[in-house]
């Protein structure tokens, strides 16, 4: 850190600038796409959506890197920041059950929203991260039951993936709270 006040301020580390420069290269692929195909056609709306997303996810990654020097728990947040980011962003674009319409899918914004709760209610804290973490992973599979016993589908699949990775969260969480 002294060395970027030194060199002339924060926007000369290197991995900032890979991260914010790797958000902008995202958001002007389907740009650079929509020129040269029909296949890729966003709107508006569209990139509106996937900045806020994007920006987001940026700005939770800025704020973590600078409140906790635990690469356990930045490495917890930075699982628990891309579940959620895929479980919206898939679930929006093409559906988690059948297609993005499915008014079931619904229940998948559930996981993350359980993840942000127990976040904000135990202030962000390594040992209340850890259980909001273990919520979410209880949530993704409460939600797996739920359409499973309704004859809506049987997402197991998706639920191993994102079970998974809220539980290694979870784990991380657990163990940045031991120091």
């Amino acid at each position: 850190m002294v060395e970027q006040a030194k060199s002339g301020g924060v926007w000369r580390n290197p991995w900032r600038l890979i991260g914010w420069g790797g958000i902008a290269a995202l958001m002007l692929t389907p740009a650079v796409a929509m020129q040269f195909t029909d296949a890729v056609n966003w709107t508006v709306g569209d990139f509106v959506f996937a900045a806020l997303m994007f920006g987001s996810v940026g700005l939770a990654v800025e704020l973590t890197v600078r409140a906790h020097p635990a690469w356990t728990y930045r490495a917890g947040m930075g699982i628990a920041l891309a579940a959620s980011f895929l479980t919206i962003w898939i679930n929006l674009a093409v559906g988690i059950v059948g297609d993005e319409g499915n008014p079931v899918n619904a229940l998948f914004f559930l996981v993350p929203l359980v993840a942000v709760a127990g976040s904000l209610i135990g202030g962000f804290r390594a040992r209340f991260m850890a259980v909001a973490a273990a919520l979410a992973a209880a949530t993704q599979i409460g939600v797996m039951l739920y359409i499973w016993a309704t004859g809506q589908g049987f997402p197991i699949g998706v639920t191993a993936f994102f079970g998974t990775l809220w539980l290694v969260a979870a784990a991380l969480f657990r163990q940045a709270g031991r120091h």
